[in-house]
Order: structure tokens, then C-alpha cells, then sequence
């Protein structure tokens, strides 16, 4: 009876820990600001001077990445005011501007070249949160930077690497548009680990 109770101890750990391993997810984290901001490829901007802010917070698994996005007051600040038009993970380094991976949200057409599920969802005018789940369908092409449509690994690459970023747009509505509509606020997706760093680091100066 005893080795009958041992052995099923033993196999439920087993199964615990297979099915802690399986669900396993890294967390990833994004803080946007304006000072973070460049601007895009066609129309570098350099730091904008915003009100709004926000965070993306993403796990990644084996096929598919959850995401977060929660950005509040963007588009708020005078004279550059305006409403969000979309919001994407671009493929670049902190001082770079890249093109787009992953679409978070829109208020405007999509570009010609889009490829992926459709709608895609709407964006919170200057404040909210969007969620959902990517997955290798919902990577765009980036032929300059050599990234193939529904590349999930290249996705999965630049944010392991550091070399993806968060960036939300904003137009005025007006012509010319006097919002920015190459990005307003900004931030380089880290690991939740690095964040903590920062963190810390901070908190001694």
C-alpha cells in the first residue's frame, strides 16, 4: 500500500512539472513615452514632448505571444493634438526606427501590403487597453530588414534580442496633419528581468 501511494506521489510531480514546463512563458515589457520617440524610416522626428504614456506587457510561447496594451493622454498635448491612428512592435534598436512586425491596433486603412487576419481591432481614441494573442499569421513583411510575412521566429528573435519597439501614432485630422503621425510616444520592448534591472539601477541615482 505504501509503494502504491509513493508511486502516485511520485507520478502526480511528474505531472506537475511536465505541465509547469509546457505552460512556461517569458514575460516581456514595454514603458512609452515621447522622450523614447524618433519618429518612423521616412520622417525621423526625434523626441516628441507628450503627456501620454503607456505599457505593453507580452509572454511569449512556444507558437503565440499574449500582449497587452494600456496607453493613456496620447494625442492630449497641445499644439501636436490628435487621436491615436495605430499602434505596432517595429523591428529596431533603441535609436532606430524600423518597420512594423505586429499590428497592436488601427483607426485607418490598412497599408497595401498588409498581410494577416482581418479586422484588425480598433484603437482607444487617446485612452485604453488593447489585448490579444499573435501568432505567426499576424507578422508582416519587412523586406528592407529581410523579414518574410508570417515569420514568428523573426518576431520572437527581435524581442529576445532587443531589437523590437512599441510605438503609437497620432493624427490630427487636419491637413497638414499637425499630430504624429510617425509616433508619438515610444518604448524598446525588454525582458521583465532587464526591467527589474532598470529598476533598481534607478532607484540609485
Amino acid at each position: 500500500m505504501l509503494r502504491l501511494t509513493l508511486s502516485e506521489t511520485i507520478l502526480a510531480a511528474a505531472v506537475v512539472a511536465f505541465t509547469t514546463g509546457y505552460s512556461h512563458a517569458d514575460e516581456f515589457s514595454a514603458r512609452l513615452n515621447g522622450f523614447e520617440e524618433l519618429g518612423s524610416l521616412n520622417a525621423q522626428t526625434g523626441a516628441v514632448l507628450s503627456n501620454g504614456s503607456g505599457k505593453v506587457s507580452l509572454l511569449l510561447h512556444k507558437n503565440s505571444i499574449d500582449y497587452t496594451l494600456t496607453y493613456s493622454n496620447v494625442g492630449t498635448t497641445q499644439p501636436g493634438a490628435g487621436t491615436v491612428s495605430q499602434a505596432h512592435i517595429h523591428f529596431g534598436k533603441s535609436r532606430d526606427s524600423g518597420g512594423i512586425l505586429v499590428f497592436f491596433c488601427t483607426n485607418v486603412a490598412l497599408p497595401p501590403t498588409f498581410t494577416g487576419p482581418t479586422p484588425v481591432q480598433t484603437c482607444p481614441k487617446t485612452s485604453g487597453t488593447v489585448s490579444g494573442t499573435w501568432t505567426g499569421v499576424d507578422v508582416q513583411a519587412i523586406r528592407s530588414q529581410n523579414v518574410r510575412a508570417g515569420d514568428f521566429d523573426a518576431l520572437i528573435d527581435a524581442i529576445e534580442s532587443n531589437t523590437a519597439y512599441a510605438n503609437i501614432h497620432t493624427i490630427s485630422g487636419t491637413m497638414p496633419d499637425t499630430a504624429f503621425p510617425a509616433g508619438e510616444i515610444r518604448g524598446q520592448i525588454r525582458s521583465e528581468d532587464r526591467e527589474d534591472q532598470d529598476d533598481n539601477h534607478d532607484h540609485h541615482y
